[in-house]
């Protein structure tokens, strides 16, 4: 890849991809657990830690999907 120029363009393109899937696991984690926005008016700091969470949960999964093939 490197040496046909295609390196670039592969990172761009897998960046594009994670990003893309992170948005979609993300929003099915909160689809599944509507309540946690409650959380984010009566418990910030709770709330921020199960966004965080979900976040490495879906990092996670897009690494085992996509980074690590």
């Amino acid at each position: 890849m490197l040496l046909d120029g295609t390196l670039r363009k592969h990172i761009v393109d897998t960046d594009i991809q994670d990003k893309e899937r992170l948005e979609i696991l993300m929003k099915q984690m909160l689809d599944k657990n509507p309540n946690d926005e409650n959380l984010k008016d009566t418990e910030p700091l709770k709330w921020i830690g199960l966004m965080n969470n979900y976040k490495h949960s879906a990092e996670e999964i897009i690494f085992k999907e996509i980074i690590y093939i």
